[in-house]
């Protein structure tokens, strides 16, 4: 059996599916209100710096995004349906298989109308989607960036503009996070959205707060209200700004008649504060209106141009805010709608072009070399600082060594993922576990999660898994702390490729194969529940216990207080602690072939879980049954 780290990199995925981009050209916005500043010229942000100098960054600058925060463990695919084939009842079919989310390839990312129209699938479907985007994908595999001596070079301000204008084409500008509203961007020109029922609205007082964001290090800041709105570019825009005269802030306010503004400012006694939470009311009686800030009158403004419309926000270019505790009363004191952003945003007219909310982040980069890390980390930097609340990607090559080390470090990513198919013709790719035991050292030290891609298709020296292949797969990579299990792949590439491709989960033809309900089963009964149960657990040790002579990357068996003896047949144990220290073992069936009959030395009173229930029961004496790549997960009471 021949480690895949010894094989050619030939068989790697960057080479199987390697698939160019398009350049597009894309704008800079200078709109109103937004000064000169743009997300393309404003200085790198802490996460770009420390990644470009090679040290850690102690906190990542993103959250990770839906895929990371909604309780859920991340199943995922790659090469998902082509584009002929990407409907919303292909994408429910790959909901209903228990996958949550999908990568580009199988020529989804060939230009920036099929990432788009893809996004719009997988919304109504339920889908999440890391996009690969052709112009950003073009560029880090083809252009030299910030060196000048070498040809086909752009600089470093110039990448973030064009990563900045891919994530505003796809990332929702308007979402509900914590309990307010975050508008991230806005188009040149200005997005407004507003109530969707206020259309009749005339005389009312539009309350709200505000915390105006900085658009990069140190740029301006600028929060905007429209009230009146016949449209997106017919109506009143007021905004609150630092952009006064000795770094005071001011109040900026626009009349738009098709799309182009009267403007006129206020100028205010204060600077605008950094994370402070502004109280803003705007009165509208007639052609009068008031507006106060922190119950303080600000500005008396009479005009005559919209008699009724509704209220709602504004945002342009690289501005945003937050904005909470909406309250819009009538002139007789009723009140016609109130909005905290504790749900979603259904009351909301959303405006045109305001992304899709499929979107869970930037598929960046495939399989880079140790020379290419240092341009990851500036391209994650860039891809946190334009849009945090989403996941920015790389994958790692197979048999990476140190490399590992080096990308969990230096890159501000939360996840550290790698792709390795050990499923081969004759045996097994035992090298497996020693590239586990490097990603899950340098995932450890740095505070990443371990994701991997898993073999789900048969090509080149490799066998068409069965569902026990895919569970020994599964199993294997869940004990050595996995957080995150992607299916490599699931349409069937074509094989005139030249890699002989064979069976994934759906025919190049987008017919259902044995894997597809192989993989459905096991995602719905088994991954998902388990998964769940041990994203909070962290690991602590992965042994062999029951093999005469270990393969690199497992530890000898070592007895803790679950843990004490082991007797029987080959068994890999995952040794893990949750966050009050209680342990917990994950028991793998070694053999993707053969059952494992196990008896453990178990505490009084210790657990084991039963994925396909949802539930704890007791582990009794300790003895187990695992089928060819089951594993179960015990813990401490």
């Amino acid at each position: 059996m021949t480690p895949e780290s010894d094989q050619p990199h030939g068989l790697s995925r960057r080479s199987i599916l390697q698939i160019g981009g398009a350049l597009a050209a894309a704008g800079v916005v200078n709109p109103f209100g937004a000064g000169t500043a743009s997300a393309a010229t404003t200085p790198a942000s802490a996460a770009t710096a420390a990644a470009a100098t090679g040290t850690a960054a102690a906190v990542t600058g993103t959250t990770g995004g839906p895929l990371m925060n909604n309780g859920k463990f991340p199943i995922g695919l790659f090469w998902p349906p082509p584009p002929t084939e990407t409907t919303v009842e292909r994408y429910r079919e790959i909901a209903e298989a228990g996958f949550g989310y999908v990568h580009g390839g199988n020529y989804s990312n060939s230009d920036v109308q099929i990432s788009t129209h893809m996004l719009r699938v997988a919304d109504e479907a339920g889908v999440q989607v890391l996009v690969e985007d052709p112009d950003v994908k073009w560029l880090l595999k083809n252009m030299n960036v910030g060196d000048s001596s070498k040809p086909n070079t752009i600089s470093e301000d110039e990448l973030r503009q064009r990563i900045t204008a891919a994530v505003n084409r796809y990332a929702p500008s308007w979402r509900a996070v914590g309990g307010r509203l975050h508008i991230s961007s806005g188009t040149g020109e200005g997005s407004i959205g507003w109530v969707a029922d206020g259309a009749a609205w005339k005389d009312y007082t539009f309350a709200f707060d505000t915390e105006p964001l900085r658009t990069g290090v140190g740029g301006y800041a600028q929060a905007g209200w429209a009230f009146r709105i016949q449209d997106e570019r017919n109506a009143y825009v007021w905004l609150l700004s630092t952009q006064g005269s000795d770094g005071k802030a001011v109040l900026k306010k626009a009349v738009f008649v098709n799309g182009a503004p009267t403007v006129t400012q206020v100028s205010l006694p204060y600077q605008l504060e950094v994370g402070k939470n502004y109280h803003v009311e705007t009165t509208l009686s007639g052609s009068t209106f008031t507006t106060r800030i922190d119950g303080v009158l600000v500005d008396t403004t009479t005009n005559t141009t919209f008699a009724t419309g509704s209220a709602g926000f504004r945002e342009a270019g690289p501005e945003s805010a937050y904005f909470d505790n909406v309250v819009v009363t009538g002139s007789g004191g009723a009140t016609l709608f109130e909005e905290d952003f504790d749900g979603g945003l259904e009351a909301w007219r959303l405006p045109a072009g305001s992304g899709y909310g499929a979107f869970a982040g930037l598929h960046l980069y495939d399989e880079p070399g140790v020379p290419q890390l240092p341009l990851m980390a500036k391209a994650v930097a860039m891809a946190n600082e334009a849009y945090p609340d989403a996941l920015s990607y790389v994958n790692m090559l197979p048999g990476f060594g140190a490399g590992y080390e080096q990308a969990a470090r230096d890159i501000d990513s939360p996840v550290l993922s790698f792709d390795r198919y050990p499923i081969l013709a004759s045996g097994e790719d035992l090298g497996y576990f020693q590239n586990w035991a490097e990603v899950r050292a340098a995932a450890l030290k740095h505070g990443r999660d371990s994701w991997v891609y898993i073999q789900s298709v048969g090509y080149a020296n490799h066998a068409i898994p069965t569902k026990a292949d895919i569970l020994w797969q599964i199993s294997i990579s869940l004990a050595y702390g996995c957080k995150g299990i992607q299916y490599f792949t699931y349409w069937t590439p074509d094989p005139a490729r030249g890699e002989a491709f064979t069976t994934g989960l759906i025919t190049v033809e987008g017919k259902r194969t044995a894997l597809y309900r192989y993989s459905k089963d096991i995602n719905t009964k088994f991954l998902a529940p388990l998964g769940k149960q041990m994203l909070g657990l962290t690991s602590t040790a992965v042994q062999a216990a029951g093999i005469a002579s270990p393969p690199a990357g497992l530890a000898p068996f070592a007895a803790d207080a679950l843990v004490s003896a082991v007797s029987g047949d080959p068994v890999v144990l995952g040794r893990f602690t949750d966050g009050d220290g209680t342990l917990h073992t994950l028991v793998a069936n070694y053999s993707r072939h053969e059952r494992a009959r196990v008896r453990l030395t178990l505490p009084a009173g210790a657990d084991a879980y039963v994925p396909d229930e949802d539930r704890w029961v007791s582990a009794g004496d300790g003895h187990l049954n695992l089928k060819a790549g089951e594993s179960v997960l015990l813990r401490a009471r």
